[in-house]
């Protein structure tokens, strides 16, 4: 997909301003995201040397991979809490 709906153009925009953690972090958590929506499904999580890798399939049939990226339960959750927000604010939820 080479063009983002001009509702995920703002977010995309924000996304791509943070540093790189930041981005892997706001990634996994909106695989996750978008798994617990049906809109993908998280099909294996395969230990690494650094982190869990979890492989999701899209509804296309592709698969892909995502490293978990260092943190807590209770930092992922307030993660989530916040994309959703951000989510909200872009009318995209």
């Amino acid at each position: 997909m080479d063009e983002l709906p001009p509702e995920l153009e703002g977010f995309a925009t924000l996304l791509d301003a943070q540093p790189q953690p930041v981005r892997e972090i706001f990634q996994y958590c909106l695989c996750l995201m978008m798994a617990k929506a049906d809109k993908m499904r998280l099909v294996d999580r395969i230990p690494g040397e650094a982190s869990v890798i979890c492989v999701f399939e899209s509804s296309a049939g592709e698969t892909f991979s995502v490293a978990r990226p260092p943190m807590s339960q209770e930092e992922e959750a307030e993660v989530i809490a916040v994309l959703r927000e951000i989510l909200d604010d872009e009318g995209i939820s």
